[in-house]
């Protein structure tokens, strides 16, 4: 973190700013040349090489405020602070252009705010450390959550009104999805935020939130249970993926304990009862990737396992944790995992019992990380956190020697000593936000103390 907040940011240019770089050389503190990382995961998409991408760096920076914490010194938490002001400070709340997107960032070559989301998918894989921002200016942070929120329901019945009649949401949680499950999975997380800091709104947020739960899980299917996660053409009943699955019902767990309504956690058993007993594959002892909801069998899937139709066909099961290839990486399959300890946590019910101990199977499984070759920083940070927390949830001290372990073979593969800092994948001496880096120094805080994201908008 000193290396962060002390040499990479912004210094190039008439025009010098605090934000950090979301591309480092460990080098020389300054952009990576050339800009992309050879990575094939990435493949040139989904970074921000030339700049600062306050969105991929939320890890980074709730890492900073929680290191200030234990510290007493505040220099990681005001540098943090610096970076968020100074990057909402060149977004156009006007335009209901949400700052917090990865799709936006700052390039410090051209001194301005790019804007590639007319080019690249959306792509939400966790909702932002609100409560960082909020802490840095409020009445910033306020304007950029309320852009966000009225970006992520602009095609929403409710279109981001934050008054409507009971009769409306109720129209509206009967309608077919209309977000992709990403993006539904962080409105819903912030709309439950929202609703703790503002408490004149708190029931009304709180319906909201619930409406489009209650709308993807009155498209399930009756016969299998299972929730859609994507619709298509050619499958009216759609197919679910376990990726996905997990990190929404992740989302509605946590909504119970923050807005107090339990029919979020009433969903989240619900939708994920189904996917643990139809999705893992006993012989492999792995969990599938897709299932589809009609049928509850696994959907036949690349090698890739990203597109479809192409290449050799498999069986679907999951790819392993560390892989570099087999997934994309913003996508982690232990975000099932995670939110099948918090049911377990919650209800103590046997199928999340049994789910949590297959996990921390899968995850020896996929040791040693990538055939010994390394993992990125992500894979390791939430392969470490889930693993302390089932060791606490369970009383299984052998889960926190695992974790251990994890820990010293990261040190081992991304640690750069001479720099004091970590690479964000093996085999190059850069650092990209966007490969989880944060996750990393996060999962390694809590094995010496509490969990930092306990209290967090952002969660593993």
């Amino acid at each position: 973190m000193d290396y962060v907040t002390e040499h990479s940011y912004d210094q190039v240019g008439e025009r010098t700013t605090p934000m950090w770089l979301s591309a480092i050389d460990l080098r020389t503190n300054g952009l990576p040349e050339p800009l992309m990382p050879s990575s094939p995961r990435w493949n040139g998409l989904l970074l921000s090489a030339a700049g600062a991408n306050l969105y991929w760096d939320q890890p980074t920076i709730l890492a900073a405020f929680e290191l200030s914490k234990r510290t007493g010194c505040k220099c990681y938490s005001d540098s943090a602070s610096a970076y968020i002001n100074s990057f909402f400070g060149e977004c156009d709340t006007s335009k209901s252009n949400p700052g917090m997107d990865p799709r936006f960032y700052y390039d410090i070559r051209l001194e301005k705010l790019i804007n590639t989301t007319s080019t690249l998918l959306p792509c939400m894989p966790y909702t932002p450390a609100w409560e960082t921002a909020w802490a840095a200016n409020t009445e910033l942070a306020r304007k950029q959550i309320q852009a966000f929120i009225n970006h992520k329901t602009a095609k929403a019945p409710f279109g981001g009104s934050s008054r409507l009649s009971t009769s409306d949401l109720a129209h509206a949680a009967k309608q077919p999805p209309m977000l992709a499950i990403e993006r539904e999975t962080a409105l819903i997380a912030s709309l439950c935020w929202l609703a703790q800091q503002d408490p004149s709104q708190k029931n009304q947020l709180t319906k909201q939130a619930l409406a489009l739960a209650q709308r993807r899980m009155n498209h399930r299917n009756i016969k299998t249970g299972l929730v859609p996660t994507e619709f298509n053409a050619s499958n009216q009943d759609g197919n679910t993926c376990s990726l996905q699955i997990g990190a929404w019902a992740g989302v509605l767990l946590r909504a119970t304990e923050v807005t107090g309504e339990p029919e979020f956690q009433n969903i989240a058993k619900e939708a994920l009862h189904p996917w643990l007993t139809l999705g893992f594959n006993l012989q492999q002892k792995q969990y599938y990737k897709q299932l589809d909801c009609n049928t509850g069998h696994p959907i036949k899937l690349s090698e890739a396992g990203i597109t479809p139709g192409k290449g050799t066909v498999t069986d679907s099961a999951q790819a392993t944790i560390f892989a570099h290839v087999n997934r994309p990486a913003y996508q982690s399959p232990l975000r099932m995992a995670e939110a099948c300890l918090s049911l377990h946590e919650k209800t103590g019910d046997k199928p999340s019992q049994q789910a949590v101990q297959r996990w921390i199977n899968i995850i020896k499984q996929s040791l040693p990380a990538n055939e010994g070759r390394g993992g990125y920083a992500e894979d390791y940070g939430r392969a470490i956190h889930f693993l302390v927390r089932a060791s606490k949830t369970l009383h299984k001290p052998e889960c926190r020697t695992l974790a251990q372990d994890l820990a010293n073979d990261a040190m081992k593969q991304l640690y750069v000593p001479k720099m004091g800092m970590f690479r964000s994948h093996p085999g190059e001496n850069r650092c990209d936000s966007a490969d989880g880096p944060g996750f990393l120094l996060l999962a390694l805080m809590y094995m010496e103390g509490n969990d930092p994201t306990q209290d967090s908008v952002l969660q593993f």
